[in-house]
């Protein structure tokens, strides 16, 4: 399959999936069913695309910009982070948990390579 581009498709849409040469670092041991059910949710495709710049959000920001309750927007984090398309670290006051698209995934701004297959998302809207 060749890795080039498709024209662009609605708002949001996955522009791009090719199959990757090569497992990365960041998708090694990757479940694809597990991945793509975490991302195959709306409200979770949506945050993925969010933070596909390279940011790190808590859950309180990424609640606020989504504009859903805190609890549900942390179920929906941290199963995205059990499914290994997410990670987190502690913010500096280690009371937050910031997520984020891990390095080893996130190959450059937009482009998430899964290990089975490399996604590229669109980057700009704001927060």
């Amino acid at each position: 399959m060749s890795d080039a581009a498709t024209p662009p498709g609605p708002e949001g849409a996955v522009t791009n999936v090719t199959p990757s040469a090569a497992p990365s670092a960041g998708g090694k041991g990757l479940d694809p069913a597990k991945a793509f059910a975490a991302l195959g949710n709306p409200l979770r495709w949506s945050i993925y695309q969010m933070l596909a710049d390279g940011r790190a959000m808590s859950a309180s920001e990424v609640a606020a910009v989504v504009k859903r309750d805190f609890d549900g927007v942390s179920k929906h984090l941290r199963l995205m982070r059990s499914a290994g398309v997410l990670a987190s670290k502690r913010g500096e006051d280690r009371r937050l948990e910031l997520y984020h698209i891990p390095e080893t995934i996130r190959r450059a701004d937009g482009v998430a390579d899964l290990g089975f297959c490399v996604i590229r998302l669109p980057v700009g809207g704001g927060r």
